[in-house]
């Protein structure tokens, strides 16, 4: 009951700091997403807001499905952590990212427990 309270808590917070200035921007806001299963995670740091509730994609960013077939975990959790830097060196990725009007945000102080279990949830889309 307790770890659902938390959950609804924490995805009330994420619906109500949206995705910051405009539709071309992006704000990150800290929470702590310690125990959070990674759908929680998923809508917590916003990710729905732009790759889609059932991360199908939008006009905003991609879809999220099949990224197993491109991506390795630590791969995945890299990008996560400097978005920027891997689209550097993947010019797959930095193609894709002039596609989208949002530009992906980095994760760098997000707990490494959370982005495994977000990048093992999301690879199994």
């Amino acid at each position: 009951m307790k770890s659902a309270a938390i959950a609804a808590a924490v995805v009330l917070l994420a619906l109500c700091l949206g995705c910051g200035k405009g539709e071309d921007s992006f704000e990150q806001h800290v929470v702590d997403l310690t125990g959070a299963s990674p759908e929680v995670a998923y809508v917590a740091l916003n990710c729905a807001k732009c790759h889609g509730v059932e991360v199908e994609g939008q006009r905003t960013a991609p879809k999220l499905t099949g990224l197993s077939s491109r991506w390795t975990e630590d791969q995945l959790i890299a990008y996560l952590r400097d978005p920027k830097a891997v689209q550097a060196a993947t010019p797959r990725l930095a193609y894709m990212a002039e596609q989208f009007p949002i530009e992906m945000p980095a994760y760098p102080h997000t707990d490494e427990a959370v982005l495994r279990g977000l990048v093992g949830w999301l690879l199994a889309q």
